[in-house]
Protein backbone atom coordinates (compact mmCIF):
# COMPACT_ATOMS: atom_id res chain seq x y z
CA UNK A 1 0.00 0.00 0.00
CA UNK A 2 1.30 3.59 -0.59
CA UNK A 3 0.89 6.37 1.36
CA UNK A 4 -2.78 7.58 1.97
CA UNK A 5 -3.80 10.16 4.17
CA UNK A 6 -7.55 9.94 5.13
CA UNK A 7 -9.34 12.44 7.07
CA UNK A 8 -11.89 11.16 9.53
CA UNK A 9 -14.24 12.79 12.10
CA UNK A 10 -13.69 10.61 15.46
CA UNK A 11 -12.59 11.65 19.02
CA UNK A 12 -8.79 11.35 19.72
CA UNK A 13 -7.05 8.47 20.83
CA UNK A 14 -5.47 8.23 23.88
CA UNK A 15 -4.83 4.31 24.58
CA UNK A 16 -5.80 0.79 24.22
CA UNK A 17 -8.19 0.68 25.95
CA UNK A 18 -10.48 3.19 25.21
CA UNK A 19 -13.11 5.09 26.94
CA UNK A 20 -15.29 1.78 28.87
CA UNK A 21 -11.75 1.33 31.19
CA UNK A 22 -10.17 4.49 30.61
CA UNK A 23 -10.52 7.99 32.23
CA UNK A 24 -8.97 9.67 29.36
CA UNK A 25 -10.26 8.51 27.17
CA UNK A 26 -13.80 8.87 28.10
CA UNK A 27 -13.08 12.76 28.41
CA UNK A 28 -11.65 12.77 24.82
CA UNK A 29 -14.74 10.15 23.60
CA UNK A 30 -16.72 13.97 24.53
CA UNK A 31 -15.17 16.17 21.80
CA UNK A 32 -15.30 14.73 18.24
CA UNK A 33 -12.65 16.05 15.65
CA UNK A 34 -11.47 15.51 12.27
CA UNK A 35 -7.91 13.58 12.51
CA UNK A 36 -5.87 13.83 9.72
CA UNK A 37 -4.36 10.08 9.32
CA UNK A 38 -1.52 8.88 7.55
CA UNK A 39 -2.44 5.34 6.45
CA UNK A 40 0.84 4.09 5.47
CA UNK A 41 2.97 4.88 8.40
CA UNK A 42 6.68 3.13 8.22
CA UNK A 43 7.42 0.15 10.12
CA UNK A 44 7.92 -0.14 13.44
CA UNK A 45 8.02 -3.49 14.98
CA UNK A 46 7.63 -2.09 18.44
CA UNK A 47 4.70 0.62 17.78
CA UNK A 48 1.12 -0.56 18.82
CA UNK A 49 -0.77 1.29 16.35
CA UNK A 50 -4.67 1.91 15.93
CA UNK A 51 -6.33 0.31 12.84
CA UNK A 52 -9.35 1.45 10.68
CA UNK A 53 -10.92 -0.27 7.93
CA UNK A 54 -10.61 1.19 4.65
CA UNK A 55 -11.99 0.73 1.13
CA UNK A 56 -8.70 0.41 -1.08
CA UNK A 57 -8.95 -0.36 -4.71
CA UNK A 58 -12.30 -1.95 -4.09
CA UNK A 59 -11.57 -3.73 -1.96
CA UNK A 60 -12.38 -3.10 2.34
CA UNK A 61 -9.40 -3.70 4.25
CA UNK A 62 -7.51 -2.73 7.98
CA UNK A 63 -4.63 -0.93 7.66
CA UNK A 64 -2.78 0.80 10.57
CA UNK A 65 -2.88 4.49 11.09
CA UNK A 66 -0.70 7.57 12.37
CA UNK A 67 -2.96 10.38 13.88
CA UNK A 68 -1.09 13.53 11.51
CA UNK A 69 -3.02 16.26 13.41
CA UNK A 70 -6.58 17.68 14.80
CA UNK A 71 -8.72 20.19 13.25
CA UNK A 72 -11.75 21.93 14.70
CA UNK A 73 -12.88 22.68 11.28
CA UNK A 74 -12.75 21.25 7.65
CA UNK A 75 -11.39 24.94 6.69
CA UNK A 76 -8.27 24.14 9.35
CA UNK A 77 -7.53 21.23 7.83
CA UNK A 78 -7.98 22.17 4.24
CA UNK A 79 -5.50 25.43 4.76
CA UNK A 80 -2.63 22.49 6.51
CA UNK A 81 -2.74 20.31 3.45
CA UNK A 82 -2.48 22.95 1.36
CA UNK A 83 0.48 24.38 2.91
CA UNK A 84 1.96 21.40 3.27
CA UNK A 85 0.96 20.02 0.23
CA UNK A 86 -0.73 16.74 1.55
CA UNK A 87 -2.85 14.43 -0.88
CA UNK A 88 -5.99 13.42 0.77
CA UNK A 89 -7.21 10.22 -0.24
CA UNK A 90 -10.66 9.74 1.05
CA UNK A 91 -13.05 11.74 4.03
CA UNK A 92 -14.76 9.47 6.08
CA UNK A 93 -17.48 11.56 8.20
CA UNK A 94 -19.54 8.69 9.56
Amino acid sequence: MTEQHVVKKMAKIHCAKGPKNCKTCREYAKEIRYELLDTDPQENELAARPMIELEVMGEKTWVTFDVIAYFDTMDELQEYTAKNDIKIEQIIDE
